[in-house]
């Protein structure tokens, strides 16, 4: 729920004056500081606003000046709205590996594809030698969909994400898909939209460079909030989607 929050107060900032909640909704979507796939997100923002100043009181970064309507709060100054704004911060453990990072995300996708996607089973490969990370088939069929799921940690300030991928693991192979997704750590889960991309269309888009490390990758970097200039945004779908996604990508396999 920061978001809403922390939206809310960009968007009366540079407004510079009391807006309604569902113009603050409707500026804090359209400027990108705000991501969701609710279907009254103006209601959410409305009830927030009232439960922190109801809470907060005159420590509440924000006040009430008409019904439904709010502002800032002219007793706070720039030092102050950081406080007035964070929450209770839940840092994730600092002893977890990056294998479990990806295991978790990878796990949290399979959960997705299972609960959205009509008829799916998820399996994960006992090795991942090429790359593999989950395979996906429809029940009653021996068509199988190959996912290479790229999971990247963070809180809502991060604006994009940054992935790789190693050349030698993408094959020009309808059967292959790749998923960039944000793992965000304030929400505790995966950011409501991710990135879809057919190993095709990856392959064609994505900037190819060397690292000494890893070899010849790919690299994939997409902004999460100027959605319309990014070469990725015709990927990004809802988390939700996934399943259907890759529904179409298995009636088209021979």
């Amino acid at each position: 729920m920061k978001d809403f929050k922390s939206s809310a107060y960009k968007v009366l900032e540079g407004a510079k004056k009391p807006l309604h909640s569902k113009d603050i909704t409707n500026r804090a979507i359209k400027a990108g500081y705000l991501k969701t796939t609710g279907k009254t997100p103006e209601a959410t923002m409305n009830a927030l606003l009232i439960t922190d100043i109801n809470e907060k009181k005159n420590k509440s970064a924000f006040i009430k000046t008409d019904p439904s309507t709010f502002n800032i709060n002219p007793k706070f100054n720039k030092s102050a709205i950081r406080t007035a704004l964070k929450e209770k911060d839940y840092p994730i453990s600092k002893t977890i590996s990056s294998k479990q990072k990806g295991d978790i995300g990878e796990a949290r996708i399979a959960e997705l594809i299972m609960l959205y996607g009509e008829n799916l089973s998820c399996y994960k490969p006992i090795s991942d030698d090429e790359g593999i990370d989950l395979i996906i088939k429809q029940r009653s069929s021996f068509k199988t969909f190959h996912l290479q799921v790229k999971t990247r940690y963070g809180t809502s300030s991060n604006t994009s994400l940054i992935a790789v991928a190693k050349e030698k693991c993408v094959k020009k192979d309808t059967a292959l898909g790749l998923v960039f997704c944000f793992f965000d750590t304030e929400d505790g889960d995966i950011w409501d939209y991710i990135w879809f991309v057919p190993a095709i269309e990856f392959i064609k888009l994505a900037k190819k460079s060397y690292n000494k490390k890893l070899g010849s990758i790919y690299k994939f970097i997409a902004g999460r909030s100027q959605k319309d200039t990014n070469k990725w945004a015709k990927f990004l779908i809802d988390k939700r989607d996934l399943g259907n996604k890759i529904i179409k990508q298995l009636e088209t396999l021979k």
